[in-house]
């Protein structure tokens, strides 16, 4: 059984474990075929290694970058600005306050137009009539959960067919209660 790529390349970069670099290396001297595939592999490392961009050819490109940056982003304070080139600065502080002010406003006006109509808050609100102990509250978890054997085959076929469904019932035998 051959050794995969990802364990040669592994070995390759020398970040191979001790247990397993010794079984690497050992089937390295019998398997001709996995030797083979390190050499191209140790190869397309080389290649990789030899078109690096190096730092001296990097170096003529990073200085036009940062001389074209400095011309059009960050100009000298010398230089005059043209109008259409300045910049809208919100100052914060006023911004925020004022942002405040105007949900104050917002809601006030909301709790005086919604709020002084009485009629409307007893809709909205359930009236309480038996006092409130422990003999009118029950827990949720004591309401059974409803099962199929809670519903009359009537309620059944009627929810069925407000759902969209074409509900047959066929009648095979009646066998009689007793």
């Amino acid at each position: 059984m051959c050794v995969d790529d990802e364990l040669l390349n592994t070995y390759l970069d020398e970040e191979l474990q001790e247990p397993w670099k010794t079984q690497v290396q050992e089937h390295l001297s019998y398997c001709n075929a996995c030797r083979q595939r390190l050499e191209q592999l140790r190869s397309l490392h080389q290649k990789m290694y030899d078109a690096r961009l190096r730092d001296s050819d990097i170096q003529a490109r990073q200085d036009r970058v940062l001389a074209y940056f400095e011309k059009t982003r960050f100009p000298s304070t010398n230089k005059k600005m043209h109008i259409f080139r300045k910049k809208v600065q919100i100052k914060l502080v006023p911004a925020l306050i004022t942002s405040a002010a105007a949900f104050v406003v917002v809601f006030i006006g909301a709790f005086m137009l919604f709020g002084t109509q009485p009629q409307m808050g007893q809709e909205i609100l359930p009236g309480v009539v038996a006092p409130i102990d422990s003999a009118h509250i029950r827990q949720v978890t004591d309401v059974q959960k409803p099962s199929l054997d809670m519903f009359s085959l009537e309620q059944i076929v009627q929810h069925l067919d407000a759902m969209g469904y074409a509900v047959k019932l066929e009648l095979k035998a009646v066998t009689p209660l007793e």
